[in-house]
């Protein structure tokens, strides 16, 4: 694990003083989660003089686990971090649905499950970026000199660019689009990742899972990296929190519907996630002022694509090779807003077609956003 913390520390107003009066272009990027240290990463390879802005008060080993699709790697692939992740993650060449009784194996490619931190560490490049913990955003606002970004704390920061990317509930995009709209999803998930609990009962390669449509609920399992495995439980929310219940006995109701391997290492982790799942039309225009939006600030999507983390890859990728292409930052964010936008609906659109055959129970193979076939 990179330890940060001491960073923060170091970073002072004369090193803020120093970031504005060089020659170089520089942005400020808000929030520390994949897109953010991906975006980041991207613009100082690019010579760019970088701030990360991260709400939290120090970089947390927290969240669950995640695939990595083909689009996903090939980002990694272009930042050279591949082969590095590879190690901490598990490679899936296979996947197994049940569904109604009825088995379905599925041979996947270019697909790794592996932990969320895991994926942020290795995007962190902490002794090139300027990285301030605990710096919270009131908004982004714009005067006669342009656009600027005001902390809770009173301070204020300006940049050639302003990256946003501060997640499903973006303080930034209410100044790129403050009529942006969140579409909550009907199918929330519960997900935990934990330690090995059985050597062996897992192969090291397949996904398995159980889609029970007469009851709203799908579960599964898959390796996620040495000695880690993850679990989920999907459930259609309409039908089973029809009542006032915390998250525990909600899952203890499901759980009792679930194969006995799933549901006891579900109901025995210590840290289950519920995912309140959701998506959003994807935006006619991401950027405003040379302020952008990335990654989920942009372009929530349902789970079944398995497009969030590998989506903010493609983002960042994107990004840097459009300001590779464009000497006017107008043109190059122009430009990366096109081509992002243009997924973003195709992956919009495979993931509410994919709840509908959740809901429908016609689900029958491992869900994902139908544009990978392409990428």
């Amino acid at each position: 694990m990179i330890r940060l913390q001491p960073q923060t520390r170091r970073t002072s107003r004369t090193t803020l003083s120093s970031f504005e009066s060089s020659s170089s272009k520089s942005a400020v990027v808000i929030g520390g989660g994949v897109a953010g240290w991906a975006a980041a990463r991207v613009l100082n390879q690019l010579g760019w003089r970088v701030e990360l802005h991260e709400k939290s008060p120090a970089t947390a080993s927290k969240g669950h686990a995640l695939l990595l699709m083909k689009n996903g790697l090939r980002a990694l692939e272009s930042m050279g971090l591949r082969a590095e992740l590879l190690r901490h993650g598990s490679n899936i060449n296979f996947a197994k649905t049940r569904v109604a009784g009825l088995n379905n194996s599925e041979v996947l490619t270019d697909c790794v499950c592996l932990p969320r931190n895991a994926l942020v560490d290795a995007l962190v490049c902490s002794n090139e970026i300027n990285l301030f913990h605990d710096s919270k955003v009131a908004g982004v606002e714009q005067d006669d000199r342009g656009s600027f970004v005001r902390f809770e704390d009173g301070r204020t920061r300006r940049a050639d660019l302003i990256v946003g990317a501060d997640g499903v509930r973006s303080v930034v995009r209410e100044f790129v689009a403050p009529d942006f709209k969140i579409r909550m999803g009907r199918v929330q998930e519960f997900v935990a990742l934990l330690p090995e609990v059985e050597r062996g009962f897992l192969s090291t390669e397949t996904v398995r899972k159980i889609h029970l449509p007469q009851l709203g609920l799908a579960a599964g399992i898959a390796p996620a990296g040495p000695g880690r495995e993850v679990v989920w439980v999907q459930f259609d929310h309409q039908r089973w929190c029809q009542n006032q219940q915390s998250d525990q006995e909600l899952l203890e109701k499901i759980s009792a519907n679930l194969p006995h391997a799933i549901a006891t290492r579900i109901r025995n982790s210590q840290a289950v996630h519920r995912w309140r799942t959701c998506d959003a039309v994807t935006l006619e225009k991401m950027s405003r002022n040379h302020v952008l939006l990335v990654g989920d600030a942009a372009h929530p999507c349902l789970p079944f694509t398995s497009q969030g983390a590998n989506a903010a890859l493609v983002d960042a990728v994107n990004l840097g090779q459009a300001l590779r292409e464009h000497s006017q930052l107008v043109d190059a964010l122009d430009q990366f807003c096109q081509e992002s936008g243009a997924t973003a609906n195709l992956h919009l659109k495979a993931g509410r077609t994919l709840e509908r055959e959740f809901l429908s129970g016609r689900m029958t193979a491992l869900p994902r956003s139908a544009s990978l076939a392409a990428a």
